[in-house]
This record gives structure tokens, sequence and C-alpha cells, in this order.
């Protein structure tokens, strides 16, 4: 009797086992008409292209540097070369002096027809100082005033100055934009010739975009805006243009960059997570059955098998 009892134990036993096993391999829930499948992240590759711009300053002039700038970074309209302009600094001073003078004498034998024009010509002439840019001529109000001022040589050697001015503004060259130096080619006292390249620098303010085989969503254009600012010395990032499937970005650096050394690529999450279908669930359309939702999803045929996509991480799909 206990023999007998002992074989049906083992039998339930077994039993039990062979059950929770095939529960355990079974990844998808499943009924006789439905089948929940779990979706799996996508994730994909956005290109990177970097426009970084070499841009060239060249002596404007020959001769001697009085100054080259040292600092790699540099702000837009601040002094990058200053030659040196002492012999022209003196002879324009010498020459303003002179006009200054040649003025008040004119003033000082004024006639009383033209007393009116004194405070003018009076104010002209304490311009002309030798650190500062010539004032502009006064105009010419009455015939006597021109025919005295000409007869003096006043507006002669004011153009005269004012053209030799108009040289000495090459001695110094100022920075278009801001911008950090890649490579000099020069020193400060180095006598160098006109067009000589003397510094290679790259903008503050650069160009990268990012390009996709499929479209670019907000929640992907976050991703690239993120993986952005951790992996490239950036303080701003503004997107700048936009296409379904490229979005340019413009970027203010906050330190040079190596164009060897700019990212490539961007990987990023899908929105839409992807389902293996089975077969028996494929209609002849190529089109599934998801419960809960009205309209029939498209099925992909891929590498041998059915994909349909969706960005919810479960669906409930109905056999055919």
């Amino acid at each position: 009797m206990k023999a007998v009892r002992f074989v049906v134990f083992l039998t339930l036993l077994f039993l039990q086992f062979s059950c929770s096993g095939e529960n355990d391999s079974n990844l998808n829930e499943t009924s006789d008409k439905t089948i929940t499948l779990f979706g799996k992240q996508q994730r994909d590759t956005v290109f990177l292209t970097f426009n970084i711009p070499r841009k060239t300053i060249r002596a404007q002039r020959t001769g001697k540097l009085e100054r080259l700038v040292e600092n790699p970074e540099f702000k837009g309209n601040s002094l990058l070369v200053q030659f040196d302009d002492y012999d022209a600094f003196v002879e324009l001073s010498g020459e303003k002096e002179d006009l200054k003078e040649d003025v008040t004498a004119q003033l000082d034998n004024l006639p009383k027809s033209l007393q009116p024009i004194e405070k003018k010509w009076r104010d002209f002439a304490s311009k002309l100082t030798p650190d500062k840019l010539m004032p502009d001529l006064p105009a010419f109000e009455y015939k006597e005033e021109a025919d005295l001022m000409t007869q003096a040589g006043i507006e002669e050697k004011f153009l005269s100055i004012h053209k030799k001015e108009l040289a000495v503004q090459n001695y110094f060259q100022l920075s278009p934009e801001d911008g950090f130096i890649i490579q000099t080619f020069a020193h400060s006292d180095d006598y160098v010739k006109k067009n000589k390249t003397l510094i290679v620098y790259h903008p503050k303010k650069i160009k990268v975009t990012a390009e996709a085989a499929f479209p670019i969503s907000k929640s992907i254009a976050r991703q690239i805006k993120t993986d952005l600012s951790v992996r490239v010395p950036v303080d701003k990032i503004q997107r700048i243009r936009t296409t379904p499937t490229k979005i340019t970005y413009s970027l203010v650096l906050n330190q040079k960059l190596d164009p060897k050394i700019c990212p490539k690529y961007v990987i990023v999450n899908q929105d839409q997570n992807v389902f293996r279908v089975p077969a028996d669930c494929i209609g002849k359309d190529k089109k599934v059955i998801v419960s809960g939702e009205s309209e029939r999803k498209q099925a992909y045929y891929k590498h041998g098998e059915y994909l349909i996509y969706s960005p919810k991480t479960s669906l409930t799909i109905e056999k055919i």
C-alpha cells in the first residue's frame, strides 16, 4: 500500500515540475486569440558635420611690428597687429600743428564782415591735436570765406593731412570678430612685408549640422543638443535651420576647437520601440491587429522577420 502511495506522489511531483518549466520558457503572454509582445528600444545614429572655418590675418603694409597679439582668445574689434608708426606719427603731428597756426593766423586778421565765422574756425583749430583724428573741415558759408581759406591753402593742407591719416590707419589691424588663434607666423619687432600671413584663427561662432536617415523628432533634437553641450566646449547652442532629417546649429565656443577631435556622430534613442511579430499574426496585407487601437498597424519584413513600431513598451495583438 505504501509503495502505491509513493508512486502516486512521484507522478504528481513530475507533473508539477513539467508545468513550471513550460511557463518559464514562454516569453510572451498568450491566449488562444491574442499574444502580448514586449518592445525593444531602438538606438540609431545621427551624423555630425562641423564647419570650423580657418581665417587669415595678413600684413596690411610693409614695416616693423611693434606688437602682435599673444592671447589665444580675442574679442571683435580688438587690436591684433600694430606696426611701428613713430615716424609717421611725428610727421602728422607737425603738419597738424602747422595747419593750426595757419588757421589761427587767418582768424587774427579776419575782416569784420566775416566775424560770424570766427567761432566755428577756432573750434576747428582747437581740435587739431596729435592724439586725435582730424575733425571735419567747416563748410564755407560765404564766398569771401572760401576765397580767404583757399588763398591761405587751408583746404589743400587739410586734404593732404587727411589722406596721410587714412594711410596711417593701416598701422593698426583690428579683429573682425571674436575668435581663437590657431597659429602665428611672426613676432613683435619682426620686419614683415605687405600681405605676409601673420595670424591664422577660427571664429568663436561656428556651425554644426546633424543629419539622420530618419525624421528628427523634438525628443531626438533634445538628445543631440544635450550631447553637443557635453562633448564640445560651448557656451551657447542655437538652432538656425531645420528640415525633417537635418538640423543646423550655431555654436558659440568658449575655447579653441580642433576639428580632428570633433565628434562624428551621436547615438540617440528612437521615439518608437520595435516589436517582433510571429507570422501567424500577420494579415495578407501585412498589417497587424493591435488590441485597443482603431487602425491596424503596418508590419515590415526585415532580415527574415516581421517588425512593427510603437512608442508603447508592450502591445497585445490578435492572431489571424
